[in-house]
């Protein structure tokens, strides 16, 4: 019965939630504010802090943002920040709004803070002190997953069940999304 249920979860999430491919499968919007990078396994604010603001004063806003209830939010690293670029989010266009074209990033010497560009790619430093048009977009990371369950790329019914499941115990999905996912890979057998 409970090998049936998983194999049903999974079928259904992955049926519905097809996330490879272009931006829109990749990311999933939710009703908290919040976005879900289904193939990183992160979560990200769905908007940038919408002000600019220097390089302590953006660890502080990621350090302290609570958006989705969630309180384990920090600075994005350059390299996460430059996979959303390469996945099509761009300033003002995406699933994730970006007001500016420069986001802050978690890197960091004595005097300069990394950040990167949402308008031409890349990224680089800068003088800490520097806030013109430099943004915060906190993020936190939802792969704390055991190893043993699959998360991406599932392809069996029961490992798409798997997966719903997964997302849904994370808080990751409503009961009514889950029970939506799960009604129609339940279909699928």
């Amino acid at each position: 019965m409970i090998r049936k249920y998983l194999l049903v979860l999974c079928l259904l999430l992955l049926s519905s939630c097809a996330y490879m491919g272009g931006e829109n499968d990749r990311f999933l919007a939710k009703n908290d504010g919040t976005v879900v990078d289904v193939e990183s396994g992160l979560m990200w604010a769905a908007a940038d802090n919408g002000q600019s603001l220097t390089w302590p004063e953006a660890l502080e806003y990621c350090n302290s943002y609570t958006g989705g209830g969630y309180h384990d939010w920090r600075l994005p690293k350059k390299a996460e920040l430059a996979a959303l670029y390469k996945a099509g989010i761009r300033r003002d266009k995406g699933t994730i709004t970006i007001h500016e074209n420069w986001v802050w990033a978690a890197e960091t010497d004595e005097t300069k803070g990394a950040y990167c560009s949402f308008k031409m790619g890349g990224c680089d430093w800068v003088e800490k002190v520097v806030s013109f048009a430099l943004r915060a977009l906190p993020v936190r990371d939802t792969r704390n997953i055991p190893s043993s369950s699959p998360v991406v790329q599932a392809q069996s019914l029961e490992q798409r069940l798997q997966v719903l499941d997964l997302l849904h115990r994370q808080q990751l999905i409503t009961q009514e999304e889950y029970e939506q996912k799960k009604a129609v890979i339940l279909h699928e057998l």
